[in-house]
């Protein structure tokens, strides 16, 4: 062989050693450039998932105190409204005519059934304008003195404070309403807002 011909042999053989380890080269980057864009992929997704899962917790956070916040509005809607219906009826009891008044006092004082000396109290106006006349029928229904009118008001809008032998009854329209929205709250929002 000659000189040339050797010469040409081995560059060729150098070529196609040469492309071989090229091709090689370019599969093993294509190879690992896949496994990073993979990575990277996976590793995008996961990130992802993750936002996802953090904005969905955050968006159940957040709904959670809209609906909180939306229930006690309502409940304080609901409240009010409540509040309204007994003040209504307290100014319904205030506004009565006399004889109504004196009636319905009457009855609340003859329902307790008091057979013992006490001393009516009253508010300032009840004290001027029905207290006397008021003292005067229960004891004539009683057949005795034993209702005294004090001389002095109590703070209250209407209603009465009954005081014998150190104790005291409360039948302030105050304690009164007071006493009637606890006992019947249940059933006043019921008839305002049907079945809960």
């Amino acid at each position: 062989m000659s000189l040339e011909r050797i010469k040409t042999q081995l560059l060729e053989d150098a070529n196609k050693e040469a492309e071989k380890l090229i091709g090689a080269t370019q599969n093993g980057l294509t190879m690992k450039l896949s496994r990073e864009e993979l990575l990277l992929k996976e590793g995008v997704k996961k990130r992802l998932e993750a936002l996802n899962r953090e904005l969905g917790e955050e968006k159940e956070k957040h709904l959670s105190v809209l609906k909180t916040s939306h229930n006690q509005q309502i409940l304080k809607l609901k409240n009010d409204i409540i509040d309204r219906a007994f003040r209504e009826a307290t100014d319904g009891i205030l506004s009565l005519g006399k004889q109504e008044y004196l009636e319905l006092l009457q009855g609340w004082l003859e329902r307790l059934g008091i057979d013992e000396k006490a001393e009516l109290k009253l508010s300032s106006k009840d004290l001027r304008g029905v207290g006397p006349e008021l003292v005067r029928r229960i004891n004539e229904s009683r057949n005795k003195n034993g209702f005294s009118l004090a001389t002095s008001a109590v703070n209250i809008t209407g209603g009465f404070v009954l005081t014998m032998k150190g104790c005291e009854i409360n039948r302030s329209l105050e304690g009164v309403v007071n006493h009637l929205r606890e006992e019947l709250i249940s059933e006043v929002a019921e008839k305002l807002f049907g079945k809960q």
